[in-house]
């Protein structure tokens, strides 16, 4: 009895990881509505971690609309900077010289701290009622004092971008499992570690999260 309920457990959480998958990639099709939708999926994964989500469906709609507004903003000023950065970083290394060799530092530096910005802003939004300015500043705070989960969360992308980057075929591999469960269940994965980050910030009011 105890196994069938596990099989049927593990199946069901199968199940909700491939709807969670789904409801992500038909609301990030308009590309812009992006930002709202990491924040919709990790409002829910933020919850099951904690096996609180029972409504999969309903809780991620609901907090695509009410995350709507606070997250597409914000959304478009990332590809903006990345569309800049990236800008920079063809220029530079096109070119040769010691101005261009000091533009590629400054890009790549820029890159990588705006994509850790990035990864935590979000998740943050998803779990709490805070403004664009307590989002950014609670960031690097976040960092310092939980520079351990940090050190987790960069080994767990670093697979992911090299993979993405290292051929066409283990890109079309990354995109593949991607859209059919992946983005679901790696956010979930990196609930564990934001969930203990946010522990400490739960003097704050949730967002439903």
């Amino acid at each position: 009895m105890n196994q069938r309920f596990e099989i049927t457990s593990v199946f069901s959480k199968i199940i909700d990881f491939l709807v969670l998958n789904f409801l992500f990639i038909i609301t990030s099709l308009p590309i812009i509505t992006l930002g709202a939708s990491m924040t919709a999926l990790y409002s829910v994964t933020l919850k099951m971690v904690k096996n609180e989500e029972s409504y999969i469906a309903r809780n991620y709609f609901r907090a695509f609309k009410r995350n709507f507004k606070a997250s597409v903003l914000p959304f478009l000023l990332f590809i903006f900077a990345f569309s800049i950065l990236g800008i920079n970083l063809v220029i530079s290394y096109q070119i040769s010289g010691i101005f261009f060799m000091i533009l590629r530092a400054i890009s790549t530096i820029f890159l990588v701290c705006l994509s850790i910005c990035a990864k935590y802003y979000f998740p943050i939004l998803a779990r709490f009622d805070f403004t664009f300015k307590q989002v950014w500043m609670h960031i690097p705070h976040m960092i310092v004092t939980h520079k351990g989960d940090f050190f987790f969360l960069v080994l767990l992308n670093i697979p992911i971008f090299i993979l993405s980057l290292y051929s066409f075929y283990t890109a079309a591999f990354v995109i593949i499992i991607g859209c059919i469960i992946g983005f679901s269940v790696f956010a979930y994965i990196e609930s564990f570690l934001f969930r203990r980050i946010f522990q400490n910030y739960e003097i704050y009011p949730p967002t439903g999260a």
